[in-house]
Protein backbone atom coordinates (compact mmCIF):
# COMPACT_ATOMS: atom_id res chain seq x y z
CA UNK A 1 0.00 0.00 0.00
CA UNK A 2 0.96 3.52 -0.38
CA UNK A 3 2.14 6.38 2.16
CA UNK A 4 -1.87 7.31 2.54
CA UNK A 5 -3.33 3.89 2.23
CA UNK A 6 -2.37 1.38 5.17
CA UNK A 7 -1.46 -1.84 4.77
CA UNK A 8 -4.20 -5.58 5.91
CA UNK A 9 -2.22 -5.88 8.77
CA UNK A 10 -2.35 -1.98 9.50
CA UNK A 11 -5.96 -1.48 9.08
CA UNK A 12 -6.51 -4.83 11.07
CA UNK A 13 -4.86 -3.24 14.05
CA UNK A 14 -7.26 -0.22 13.37
CA UNK A 15 -10.32 -1.57 13.70
CA UNK A 16 -11.36 -1.27 17.11
CA UNK A 17 -11.12 2.30 16.74
CA UNK A 18 -12.64 2.52 13.51
CA UNK A 19 -15.37 1.11 15.03
CA UNK A 20 -15.28 3.67 18.06
CA UNK A 21 -15.28 6.76 15.77
CA UNK A 22 -11.71 7.04 17.54
CA UNK A 23 -9.17 7.42 14.88
CA UNK A 24 -7.53 10.61 13.32
CA UNK A 25 -8.80 12.33 10.10
CA UNK A 26 -5.52 10.91 8.72
CA UNK A 27 -6.15 7.43 9.79
CA UNK A 28 -10.01 7.58 8.94
CA UNK A 29 -9.41 8.50 5.75
CA UNK A 30 -6.62 6.03 4.99
CA UNK A 31 -8.78 3.20 6.17
CA UNK A 32 -11.76 4.32 3.72
CA UNK A 33 -9.87 4.15 1.27
CA UNK A 34 -8.23 0.56 1.68
CA UNK A 35 -11.24 -0.73 2.88
CA UNK A 36 -13.27 0.65 -0.86
CA UNK A 37 -9.94 -1.55 -2.54
CA UNK A 38 -9.36 -4.53 -0.56
CA UNK A 39 -11.99 -7.15 -0.78
CA UNK A 40 -10.77 -9.16 1.97
CA UNK A 41 -10.43 -6.32 4.56
CA UNK A 42 -14.04 -5.65 3.52
CA UNK A 43 -15.30 -9.41 4.52
CA UNK A 44 -13.16 -9.06 7.42
CA UNK A 45 -14.95 -5.80 8.84
CA UNK A 46 -18.51 -7.26 7.95
CA UNK A 47 -17.16 -9.87 10.40
CA UNK A 48 -15.71 -8.13 13.18
CA UNK A 49 -18.65 -6.28 13.19
CA UNK A 50 -21.30 -8.86 13.61
CA UNK A 51 -18.70 -10.75 16.28
CA UNK A 52 -20.03 -8.27 19.38
CA UNK A 53 -23.92 -9.21 18.43
CA UNK A 54 -23.51 -12.83 18.67
CA UNK A 55 -21.61 -12.96 21.43
CA UNK A 56 -24.47 -10.55 23.45
CA UNK A 57 -26.60 -13.03 22.21
CA UNK A 58 -25.11 -15.73 24.26
CA UNK A 59 -26.01 -13.56 27.74
CA UNK A 60 -29.38 -14.84 29.41
CA UNK A 61 -29.44 -10.90 30.54
CA UNK A 62 -27.66 -7.59 29.52
CA UNK A 63 -24.22 -7.81 30.15
CA UNK A 64 -22.53 -4.86 32.34
CA UNK A 65 -20.29 -2.25 32.00
CA UNK A 66 -17.18 -4.29 33.25
CA UNK A 67 -18.36 -7.30 31.23
CA UNK A 68 -18.25 -5.03 27.96
CA UNK A 69 -14.82 -3.81 29.24
CA UNK A 70 -13.25 -7.32 29.33
CA UNK A 71 -14.71 -8.63 26.30
CA UNK A 72 -13.16 -5.35 24.53
CA UNK A 73 -9.69 -6.33 26.01
CA UNK A 74 -9.82 -9.94 25.30
CA UNK A 75 -10.67 -9.17 21.40
CA UNK A 76 -8.11 -6.54 20.92
CA UNK A 77 -5.32 -8.92 22.80
CA UNK A 78 -6.65 -11.64 20.49
CA UNK A 79 -6.17 -9.40 17.11
CA UNK A 80 -2.59 -8.53 18.73
CA UNK A 81 -1.74 -11.94 18.83
CA UNK A 82 -1.67 -12.14 22.62
CA UNK A 83 -3.05 -13.84 25.14
CA UNK A 84 -6.10 -12.62 26.79
CA UNK A 85 -5.40 -12.79 30.88
CA UNK A 86 -7.26 -11.00 33.81
CA UNK A 87 -6.26 -8.02 35.76
CA UNK A 88 -3.68 -8.23 37.92
CA UNK A 89 -3.83 -5.64 40.92
CA UNK A 90 -1.17 -7.05 42.57
CA UNK A 91 2.80 -7.15 41.83
CA UNK A 92 4.36 -10.23 40.41
CA UNK A 93 6.43 -12.16 42.44
CA UNK A 94 9.40 -11.26 40.15
CA UNK A 95 8.83 -7.40 40.80
CA UNK A 96 9.36 -7.41 44.53
CA UNK A 97 13.49 -8.11 43.84
CA UNK A 98 13.37 -4.61 43.28
CA UNK A 99 13.31 -3.57 46.99
CA UNK A 100 16.90 -5.27 47.41
CA UNK A 101 19.86 -3.45 47.68
CA UNK A 102 20.63 -3.05 44.16
CA UNK A 103 16.86 -3.19 42.73
CA UNK A 104 15.02 -0.80 40.58
CA UNK A 105 14.67 2.63 42.51
CA UNK A 106 11.38 3.98 40.37
CA UNK A 107 10.02 -0.02 40.78
CA UNK A 108 10.98 -0.02 44.35
CA UNK A 109 9.11 3.21 45.37
CA UNK A 110 6.01 1.92 43.34
CA UNK A 111 5.98 -1.12 45.28
CA UNK A 112 6.13 0.54 48.90
CA UNK A 113 3.32 3.30 47.60
CA UNK A 114 1.27 -0.19 47.10
CA UNK A 115 2.50 -1.91 50.39
CA UNK A 116 0.89 1.41 51.81
CA UNK A 117 -2.75 -0.12 51.13
CA UNK A 118 -2.42 -3.50 50.66
CA UNK A 119 -2.70 -5.34 53.81
CA UNK A 120 -2.26 -8.66 51.79
CA UNK A 121 0.90 -7.71 50.58
CA UNK A 122 2.24 -6.18 53.74
CA UNK A 123 1.58 -9.64 55.11
CA UNK A 124 3.72 -11.37 52.53
CA UNK A 125 6.08 -8.56 52.46
CA UNK A 126 6.69 -7.72 56.38
CA UNK A 127 10.25 -6.52 56.47
CA UNK A 128 9.43 -3.56 53.59
CA UNK A 129 9.08 -0.48 54.20
CA UNK A 130 5.82 1.36 53.17
CA UNK A 131 4.43 4.48 52.41
CA UNK A 132 0.95 5.20 54.20
CA UNK A 133 -1.54 6.38 51.90
CA UNK A 134 -2.97 9.99 53.00
CA UNK A 135 -5.72 12.07 51.88
CA UNK A 136 -3.22 14.27 49.93
CA UNK A 137 -1.33 11.26 48.21
CA UNK A 138 1.30 14.64 46.68
CA UNK A 139 1.97 15.32 50.41
CA UNK A 140 2.72 11.78 51.10
CA UNK A 141 5.31 11.35 48.39
CA UNK A 142 7.12 14.86 48.26
CA UNK A 143 10.00 13.02 51.21
CA UNK A 144 10.57 10.15 48.33
CA UNK A 145 10.70 12.44 45.14
CA UNK A 146 12.63 15.10 43.65
CA UNK A 147 11.03 19.08 44.48
CA UNK A 148 8.35 20.28 43.09
CA UNK A 149 10.08 23.04 40.96
CA UNK A 150 11.97 20.65 39.01
CA UNK A 151 8.75 19.07 38.03
CA UNK A 152 7.65 19.79 34.51
CA UNK A 153 3.66 19.44 33.92
CA UNK A 154 2.50 18.90 30.64
CA UNK A 155 -1.15 18.39 28.46
CA UNK A 156 0.59 16.90 25.07
CA UNK A 157 -3.48 16.47 23.63
CA UNK A 158 -4.12 14.17 26.42
CA UNK A 159 -7.87 14.85 26.63
CA UNK A 160 -7.70 17.20 29.49
CA UNK A 161 -5.36 15.29 31.35
CA UNK A 162 -1.95 15.78 32.68
CA UNK A 163 1.48 14.45 32.94
CA UNK A 164 4.31 15.36 35.33
CA UNK A 165 8.13 14.23 35.03
CA UNK A 166 9.58 13.45 37.99
CA UNK A 167 12.81 11.64 37.20
CA UNK A 168 14.36 9.22 34.90
CA UNK A 169 16.44 6.32 36.42
CA UNK A 170 20.19 6.57 35.06
CA UNK A 171 20.48 2.79 34.61
CA UNK A 172 17.12 1.38 33.36
CA UNK A 173 16.25 4.62 31.24
CA UNK A 174 12.95 4.40 33.13
CA UNK A 175 10.80 7.53 33.83
CA UNK A 176 8.91 8.30 36.76
CA UNK A 177 5.94 10.42 36.39
CA UNK A 178 2.69 11.68 38.01
CA UNK A 179 -0.25 11.16 35.83
CA UNK A 180 -3.93 13.40 36.76
CA UNK A 181 -6.82 12.67 34.60
CA UNK A 182 -10.65 14.06 35.71
CA UNK A 183 -13.66 12.26 36.56
CA UNK A 184 -15.22 11.15 33.73
CA UNK A 185 -12.42 12.00 30.68
CA UNK A 186 -10.06 9.47 28.85
CA UNK A 187 -6.64 9.58 27.99
CA UNK A 188 -6.49 8.52 24.16
CA UNK A 189 -5.47 5.74 22.86
CA UNK A 190 -1.45 4.77 22.53
CA UNK A 191 0.87 2.42 22.32
CA UNK A 192 3.69 1.51 24.21
CA UNK A 193 6.85 1.15 23.38
CA UNK A 194 8.85 -0.56 26.63
CA UNK A 195 7.15 -1.55 29.97
CA UNK A 196 4.55 0.20 32.13
CA UNK A 197 3.96 -0.07 35.67
CA UNK A 198 1.88 2.02 37.59
CA UNK A 199 -0.10 2.60 41.18
CA UNK A 200 -3.16 3.97 41.54
CA UNK A 201 -2.92 6.82 44.37
CA UNK A 202 -7.10 8.39 44.27
CA UNK A 203 -9.96 8.03 42.48
CA UNK A 204 -11.52 5.24 40.18
CA UNK A 205 -9.98 3.96 36.56
CA UNK A 206 -11.10 1.56 33.87
CA UNK A 207 -8.25 0.41 32.02
CA UNK A 208 -9.25 -1.76 29.43
CA UNK A 209 -10.73 -5.18 31.52
CA UNK A 210 -9.40 -3.73 35.06
CA UNK A 211 -11.09 -1.88 36.93
CA UNK A 212 -8.68 0.15 39.73
CA UNK A 213 -8.92 1.42 42.92
CA UNK A 214 -6.74 3.35 44.87
CA UNK A 215 -3.54 1.13 45.95
CA UNK A 216 -4.01 -1.33 43.24
CA UNK A 217 -1.00 -1.86 40.59
CA UNK A 218 -1.14 -2.62 36.70
CA UNK A 219 1.69 -3.54 34.48
CA UNK A 220 1.24 -3.29 30.47
CA UNK A 221 4.09 -5.21 28.06
CA UNK A 222 5.21 -3.47 25.01
CA UNK A 223 3.20 -2.75 22.30
CA UNK A 224 0.09 -2.46 24.37
CA UNK A 225 -2.30 -0.43 23.37
CA UNK A 226 -5.01 1.21 25.79
CA UNK A 227 -7.57 4.52 26.75
CA UNK A 228 -7.23 4.21 30.56
CA UNK A 229 -10.98 5.97 31.22
CA UNK A 230 -11.54 7.91 35.08
CA UNK A 231 -14.64 7.31 36.88
CA UNK A 232 -16.97 10.08 36.83
CA UNK A 233 -16.80 12.83 39.37
CA UNK A 234 -13.50 12.32 40.90
CA UNK A 235 -10.25 12.87 39.90
CA UNK A 236 -7.57 10.09 38.93
CA UNK A 237 -3.86 10.17 39.94
CA UNK A 238 -1.56 7.78 39.52
CA UNK A 239 2.77 7.04 40.14
CA UNK A 240 4.07 5.31 36.56
CA UNK A 241 7.18 3.79 35.29
CA UNK A 242 7.18 3.91 31.77
CA UNK A 243 10.47 1.85 29.83
CA UNK A 244 10.48 3.54 26.09
CA UNK A 245 7.82 6.26 26.32
CA UNK A 246 4.56 5.94 24.46
CA UNK A 247 3.31 6.92 20.91
CA UNK A 248 -0.40 8.00 20.88
CA UNK A 249 -2.84 7.29 17.77
CA UNK A 250 -4.38 9.52 15.25
CA UNK A 251 -3.24 12.98 14.63
CA UNK A 252 -1.60 13.14 18.35
CA UNK A 253 1.08 10.68 16.55
CA UNK A 254 2.35 13.81 15.25
CA UNK A 255 4.05 14.76 18.62
CA UNK A 256 6.40 11.73 18.16
CA UNK A 257 7.18 9.18 21.36
CA UNK A 258 6.34 10.89 24.32
CA UNK A 259 8.45 10.27 27.48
Amino acid sequence: MTLLIPSCARVIALLTEYEEGALGPFDWLGMKLHLALCPPCQVFLETFERAPALLRGAWSQAPTAGAEHALSGALSALREGRAPCGPQHHPAASDWSALGPDGDPLLALLLRVHLGYCKGCQAAHSGAEAIPPAKNPIEALRPYLPGASHWTWSRLGLGGGQVARLQEDPQSGAVLSLAKLQGGRSVPRHDHLGLEVSVLLCGGLQDGPAHLCPGDWITHEQGYRHGPEADPGSECLALVRVEGGVRFEGWRGLFGVVR
